[in-house]
């Protein structure tokens, strides 16, 4: 038995981090298959982590381990956690970053992880990624050790945040941009399910309360410097500027308001 692992930080590139915790892996687990989600969350960034890691999880392969690391409390008294859920294993921080996965998980099992038994030793009080959460995640790829871990954790003891929520009234939708991504790209969490079908090409759309925005059907329809909205791949409202930064050009950031009308 083999399991994937996959994983998602706010180490970069630039210095031994990400490369330190694939070496652990391996050496626990020397045919382990491993593979990056990524490693540019901004740092110390839970919330974008969160969106990065619910964006990509329905394509996951099944039974995929998720060793998620975006962690500012490292050292402190915040928990160390597996995720047993319909898919696969979430090993993190208690710290929020599974918060938006675990909002569609109808059924989920949490694991405080305590065993000193799966720990790269000694262990850093800076760099748990290193020594707590990738140890476990390659100890699992290869056995079933989820009960070895630790006891449960009650659901009330799971530190979650609340997803911003969609505001719907009569004719009109209330929503947020929630994520920048490396384009300059602002997506919001407006989904094509709020909006009925009859209505979805008749929307009239402003961002911040001034700029009026059409609804293109691919990025390249949309004119040069002028703000424009899809639906990207995951059917999420996405505002972008051809071939340029709508992040740059419009100042867009997270928490900006977008107000649909139809």
């Amino acid at each position: 038995m083999t399991r994937p692992i996959a994983l998602l930080t706010d180490f970069g590139l630039k210095d031994h981090y990400a490369g330190s915790i694939k070496g652990v892996i391996l050496s626990i687990h020397p045919n382990a298959t491993i593979f990056d989600i990524t490693h540019d969350i901004k740092a110390q960034n839970i919330r974008e982590g969160a969106f990065v890691l619910h964006s990509v999880y329905p394509v996951l392969p099944v039974g995929t381990i998720v060793v998620a690391v975006v962690d500012p409390g490292v050292g402190s008294q915040r928990q160390a956690i597996c995720v047993k859920t319909s898919r696969g294993f979430l090993i993190a921080p208690n710290n929020g970053i599974l918060s938006m996965v675990l909002a569609e998980e109808k059924k989920f099992e949490v694991r405080a992880m305590v065993n000193p038994r799966y720990f790269r030793k000694p262990v850093s009080a800076t760099f748990h990624g290193r020594d707590i959460f990738s140890p476990a995640g390659a100890w699992l790829s290869q056995k079933n050790i989820f009960r070895s871990l630790g006891p449960i954790l009650p659901l009330s003891k799971l530190n979650r945040f609340s997803v911003p929520k969609v505001h719907m009234g009569q004719h009109r939708l209330e929503g947020e941009v929630i994520y920048v991504d490396h384009f300059g790209n602002a997506i919001t969490n407006i989904v094509k399910q709020d909006l009925k079908s009859s209505v979805q090409s008749q929307l009239r759309i402003k961002v911040k309360q001034k700029h009026k925005v059409s609804l293109k059907s691919f990025f390249s329809a949309g004119r040069a410097d002028e703000l424009f909205a899809v639906w990207n791949s995951s059917d999420r409202l996405e505002l972008a500027v051809r071939d340029d930064s709508a992040e740059r050009i419009y100042k867009l950031k997270v928490n900006d308001p977008v107000i649909i009308n139809f």
